[in-house]
């Protein structure tokens, strides 16, 4: 029974890495570049359901969303303690276009991240389902 759980525990362990893996390294780090110039600690985010929903054939523009557990940088160099961590869960989008610029948004709510894929999204096949952000 014990070696059960463990074994459950491992696996379960395995899909959530899998599930919050980016698999790309340059896109990540442009993730981890707009939460560090937003306020926040990029370096230390956990990035998380980094999924495609959104592709132009022939797959040169493409549109990603994931989500962010980050904290809160604070510059308060007048107190001696420094201020618990604030963290904060953020939704964003990725618009990866590989002949222009990459565009990275952040969003507070899910609904904002929807209006701004909406958008993105305009002539573009886009996933259905539970990774998608249109229902």
């Amino acid at each position: 029974m014990k070696g059960q759980l463990t074994m459950r525990r491992f696996f379960a362990k395995i899909r959530e890495r899998w599930d919050n893996w980016t698999g790309d390294r340059e896109m990540e780090t442009l993730i981890r570049r707009q939460l560090s110039e937003s306020g926040y600690h990029g370096r230390t985010a956990k990035l998380k359901a980094v999924r495609l929903v959104a592709v132009k054939r022939p797959g040169w523009l493409q549109v990603f969303r994931f989500e962010a557990s980050v904290r809160r940088a604070v510059n308060n160099q007048e107190d001696s303690f420094p201020p618990a961590p604030v963290y904060e869960e953020l939704y964003g989008l990725v618009r990866l276009d590989a002949r222009y610029q990459t565009v990275v948004k952040l969003f507070v709510t899910p609904d904002e991240r929807k209006q701004q894929f909406a958008q993105w999204a305009e002539g573009l096949h886009c996933l259905r389902g539970s990774h998608g952000l249109r229902q």
